[in-house]
């Protein structure tokens, strides 16, 4: 329970749904390998669970962090700033290494500049110039657990840069954003005291919960799109009910369960959404 909540487990379907969701397109290509599929995870829960580390030490150094926030691993005292920092360089090490070993072992050499680009997103999060707290969180968090998750799971699994993960990433994508931006409308009177600038900030609370809506509904127009309007697409709808769900906490106000409550949604659609590409057109 103490790994858990040092390294955020909650969140890790942000991470699995779009590897799954590009594991399905390879496999719909004619290339896929189980083993390639394992490190892949392994790289991708690595990398997210470094990022994460290292963003409980950087709110921690930069004094924003809060005993109500999700990242309680040090002002719980479960790890100390010390020991986060050297975790999390630990881990990031080993998400670099198994990103190399695929790289080197499948000759995929343009696998680096798609992994160089998740580290940097991952690392300056909070570390400076910390883009979340310029208002450019959510744009990160969808290029990072977006596109290049999937695509970079393509790449692996076949060697190519196929347009159609860009498309299929795009309602994952949204979903995950919407961990991120729940947790900022949590926050928002708080980070607005410390001055930190983020997008529900910047929208105010009325705009911010009608985004947070687009976030979470425009999904289903959006796979609906990228399945070619198949029938398989019902699959997926059969998630509807839960994101009602997080509309209504949003209304309510209920930001601390809203959070953790769109991350088990993001890999219930991950999931239901891979079987739609695996079953559709």
């Amino acid at each position: 329970m103490r790994w858990a909540i040092i390294l955020r487990a909650y969140s890790w379907p942000a991470s699995l749904a779009p590897i799954l969701i590009g594991s399905v397109l390879s496999y719909r290509r004619g290339s896929f390998s189980w083993a390639d599929f394992a490190l892949t995870l392994a790289a991708g829960l690595l990398l997210h669970s470094a990022a994460n580390v290292a963003n409980t030490y950087f709110d921690h150094k930069n004094g924003v962090d809060q005993k109500g926030a999700d990242d309680v691993g040090i002002v719980a005292n479960l790890i100390s700033p010390e020991k986060a920092l050297r975790l999390a360089l630990f881990l990031f090490t080993l998400s670099a290494l198994a990103g190399l070993y695929l790289a080197v072992r499948k000759e995929l050499f343009s696998l680096l500049p798609v992994s160089a680009a998740g580290f940097a997103l991952a690392w300056f999060y909070t570390a400076a110039p910390a883009y979340k707290y310029r208002a450019l969180g959510e744009l990160g968090i969808f290029l990072c657990f977006g596109p290049l998750l999937v695509a970079g799971t393509v790449l692996i699994q076949t060697g190519k840069i196929l347009p159609e993960a860009a498309l299929a990433s795009i309602p994952t994508g949204l979903l995950i954003v919407g961990i991120l931006f729940a947790n900022n409308l949590r926050d928002l009177k708080t980070d607005s005291e410390k001055g930190l600038k983020t997008l529900p900030g910047l929208l105010g609370e009325k705009r911010a919960l009608v985004f947070y809506f687009f976030l979470v509904l425009f999904p289903y127009p959006a796979a609906l799109y990228s399945l070619g309007f198949s029938p398989a697409f019902l699959i997926t709808a059969v998630s509807l009910p839960m994101a009602v769900n997080l509309l209504s906490l949003a209304k309510k106000g209920k930001f601390h369960v809203l959070v953790r409550e769109n991350a088990k949604f993001v890999g219930i659609f991950g999931l239901l959404f891979s079987v739609s590409l695996f079953f559709g057109k």
